[in-house]
């Protein structure tokens, strides 16, 4: 049986689909959406090469933070998909060489960004993100 490419149809519902297993921490499924030769830039300029890479690295994000992705807008054709996101990260640690700046267990930071995916063949192939705004909650010191 032949696998349908998560955006042979519905870009804008294959999107959300993407994001919420990136949310609920579901790589298998979400790495379902990328080439196998996918490069990903992330906000910082670091570039992950390959479903292995993005894993490690975003797997290493799910151990010390929290993230969840809210779509604000996203435009699609069906080469090319480009959204506003802003991102949520909870420590639930201490993080001090977060990538985005140390954070402590509790502490929140919201960050918005663009984000341009290629899509070939129906799956992602380049993803490159910038960031724009950032804000920090920190959590109160403990008395």
């Amino acid at each position: 049986m032949t696998q349908i490419p998560p955006f042979a149809s519905d870009a804008s519902a294959a999107f959300a689909r993407y994001i919420a297993a990136f949310n609920a921490g579901d790589f298998e499924t979400a790495c379902s959406y990328y080439a196998d030769d996918i490069r990903l830039t992330i906000g910082n300029g670091r570039v992950l090469c390959g479903r292995g890479e993005i894993v490690r690295f975003y797997t290493g994000v799910r151990q010390v933070t929290r993230r969840t992705i809210k779509v604000l807008d996203c435009f699609a054709s069906n080469v090319m998909l480009a959204a506003e996101l802003e991102s949520e990260f909870l420590a639930v640690t201490d993080v001090p060489d977060f990538t985005s700046g140390p954070l402590r267990q509790g502490d929140r930071m919201y960050i918005n960004s663009f984000a341009f995916y290629d899509i070939d063949q129906g799956r992602f192939s380049r993803i490159r993100a910038a960031v724009f705004h950032r804000i920090w909650k920190r959590c109160p010191d403990p008395a």
